[in-house]
């Protein structure tokens, strides 16, 4: 898998992206945190106990999530991110563990009760088939959170880079994102610029379709 094994040989690289925000704000990396700072904010206002997190890396995600009493399920194919989430992990009190899995092995893995925020950032510009993953996505939590990159010259020049190295990189139009949640029986709560960069959707899944999620005519509360 040319993706896990690129990430692989340059998981120490990604990681210092999120050591420094001012840094990263020079450096026009900015989004990183902005996207951070989103999936934080609804997961919390969402009531949120349960996340799980697709395309993990480093766990940037973990500690602020914890710090907030969400339990933390990492979902993460690159061998050396995954030694660096189970590094972060070790320090979130018990509240994030890290499963060694790509996410197309999501449906399989999940059983028992759905999560209630499912998110995937930095995670859709190398997934030639988003909607899928946003199927996947909505087939496993009530709610989603994912980023996009736009398509552009900066987009452009990444696809040429990475296209070297055998990873695929895709651009995506706020209409193209609303097409897609849609398609994948979303109803989409929010979707918000993240700069120049791209965007990042929130997004109620269906609840019919979400596995495991209890319907209103199961819920005694509903009952005459």
């Amino acid at each position: 898998m040319p993706f896990a094994d690129y990430f692989d040989r340059r998981s120490g690289r990604f990681a210092r992206f999120y050591r420094s925000r001012p840094i990263a704000r020079v450096l026009g990396r900015g989004a990183l945190f902005d996207r951070l700072d989103f999936a934080v904010e609804r997961s919390t206002a969402l009531g949120a106990l349960r996340v799980v997190d697709i395309g993990c890396g480093s766990g940037p995600l973990f500690r602020p999530l914890a710090a907030r009493g969400v339990h933390v399920s990492g979902i993460e194919p690159a061998a050396g991110m995954v030694e660096l989430a189970e590094q972060a992990a070790a320090d979130c009190d018990g509240l994030v563990d890290v499963t060694s899995i790509g996410w197309e092995q999501l449906g399989e893995w999940h059983t028992g009760e759905p999560f209630d925020v499912a998110i995937a950032l930095g995670v859709f510009d190398y997934v030639p088939n988003a909607g899928d993953l946003l199927a996947t996505m909505g087939d496993i939590a009530r709610h989603s959170i994912a980023s996009f990159p736009r398509p552009g010259l900066r987009t452009n020049l990444r696809k040429i880079r990475y296209g070297a190295r055998g990873v695929s990189v895709h651009g995506y139009s706020r209409e193209r994102i609303g097409s897609l949640a849609r398609a994948s029986g979303m109803d989409t709560i929010e979707l918000a610029p993240l700069g120049r960069a791209g965007y990042i959707l929130l997004a109620r899944n269906e609840p019919h379709r979400v596995r495991g999620a209890r319907q209103p005519a199961d819920d005694p509360a509903t009952r005459p």
